[in-house]
């Protein structure tokens, strides 16, 4: 689960009067996330397809995230989900390479 900062200086230029979670760091959170479940960094290759169904507005409610993955070669390739209970905000699907282990 994660919860955004309303506050934080992303939202300031996206949109003013309506923040809104951009895509890019939409993607960002699930390749982050990944990194964390893998122990490994990665690097984004490919974004096969990034479908935004709903728009994620920072207002303090919890995000949860359904991260899929399965190896392949020098890297995973990832399927993520972006949701708040039955809300489905994103559904991410990228390709990435290992760049190196975490050491966590």
């Amino acid at each position: 689960m994660i919860l955004l900062n309303p506050e934080h200086e992303v939202y300031k230029g996206h949109f003013p009067g309506q923040p809104v979670v951009p895509g890019v760091i939409q993607i960002e959170m699930i390749r982050e996330l990944t990194e964390k479940a893998l122990n490994r960094q990665l690097f984004i290759n490919e974004v096969v397809s990034a479908k935004y169904l709903n728009m994620i507005i920072p207002d303090g409610k919890p995000l949860t995230f359904e991260l899929s993955f399965k190896a392949v070669e020098n890297g995973f390739s990832i399927n993520g989900i972006i949701k708040n209970n039955d809300r489905v905000f994103s559904k991410v699907k990228m390709k990435t390479s290992i760049t190196k282990s975490l050491g966590i």
